[in-house]
């Protein structure tokens, strides 16, 4: 289990996963105790590992009270999206021109599973939460401007909770695979003006749903 990592790095990761999947809900306070039995280790990675998450953001230690996952801001989501916006219209414009067949055969192959799943499922709109992430990195990779990605990849988790709490709390699935379609015929048309208009709205759609 920890052949290439360190044990407070598992434990780390694994937390994180937690709270970027909405599996330890915003608000909701942690038991070291119960992390440390689930996880299968003592308290001292657990303690190490929430000390770290606390410095990124992730959590809020109060002593005497315990450890709870922080809250979604409002204001951090409206910034984290207007940042989105900017790089990811760049990104698209460079594109939309330069995805390939063989890219947009595979994502194809993805929309085409979901339409024939069965609706209103976890399992569909972990699909779509995947697909949405394969679309995104699909444009960032087409677009041959490798500093976007390294940017968008430091608020991952961030990013990521965002969205899962966009389909999940806020009824958003559907919405947010019509969005993602928009996208996609737009790509495959070599559409420039549709995709920036698309992509526009997939994030101001995301930034308006959370706040």
């Amino acid at each position: 289990m920890f052949k290439n990592k360190n044990i407070s790095d598992f434990v780390y990761e694994k937390i994180l996963e937690g709270i970027v999947q909405l599996k330890y809900a915003p608000g909701e306070k942690i038991s070291e105790n119960k992390l440390a039995e689930s996880l299968g280790v003592s308290r001292a990675p657990i303690k190490n590992a929430l000390a770290k998450l606390e410095k990124g953001g992730y959590v809020i230690i109060r002593p005497q009270y315990g450890t709870f996952v922080m809250e979604i801001s409002a204001e951090r989501t409206r910034q984290i999206c207007d940042v989105r916006l900017s790089l990811e219209v760049q990104a698209i414009k460079a594109a939309v021109h330069a995805v390939t067949e063989e890219q947009l055969a595979k994502l194809e192959v993805r929309f085409q599973t979901i339409e024939g799943m069965a609706e209103d499922t976890d399992e569909k709109r972990e699909y779509i939460y995947l697909t949405d992430s394969l679309l995104h990195q699909t444009i960032y990779q087409a677009s041959g401007n490798e500093i976007i990605p390294e940017i968008m990849d430091r608020y991952s988790p961030e990013i990521q909770r965002l969205q899962r709490a966009n389909m999940t709390w806020r009824d958003r699935g559907e919405g947010t695979l019509a969005e993602m379609k928009k996208i996609f015929q737009a790509l495959k048309d070599r559409n420039l003006e549709g995709a920036v208009q698309a992509m526009e709205e997939h994030i101001s759609n995301i930034k308006a749903a959370i706040k």
